[in-house]
């Protein structure tokens, strides 16, 4: 919290426990992509736009904020990207991503990967 005072423990113990907050939080995160990777699988494909950024003070990661068109209509979705050592990317506003969306619901969407 901005302005708050802790105390030197408190602040030992905030610094103990936020690496294990982060993986638990990224743990969960790669869970639910696999399990929504897994169900949109036969959707079909399409591009999109990264509409604006947002990042996430809490955590090692943003939200990117992207727009799509399934041929009749323009939809938008979301997507937390995760910074990772290994695979570092700089997204930025206007990049080209690809994504799923469903046929019956296509506001509904599945981020793949950015172009």
């Amino acid at each position: 919290m901005a302005g708050t005072a802790f105390l030197p423990w408190e602040k030992w113990i905030a610094q103990l426990l936020h690496p294990v907050a982060v993986a638990i939080r990224r743990w969960l995160y790669k869970r639910r992509r696999q399990r929504l990777l897994a169900q949109s699988e036969g959707w079909p494909k399409a591009d999109g736009a990264v509409q604006s950024i947002r990042w996430d003070t809490s955590f090692p990661r943003e939200e990117i904020l992207y727009s799509y068109n399934t041929g009749n209509e323009y939809y938008s979705g979301s997507c937390w990207h995760w910074f990772d050592r290994s695979a570092v990317h700089e997204v930025k506003t206007g990049d080209r991503i690809i994504l799923r969306y469903s046929r019956e619901h296509p506001e509904k969407s599945v981020f793949l990967e950015f172009r």
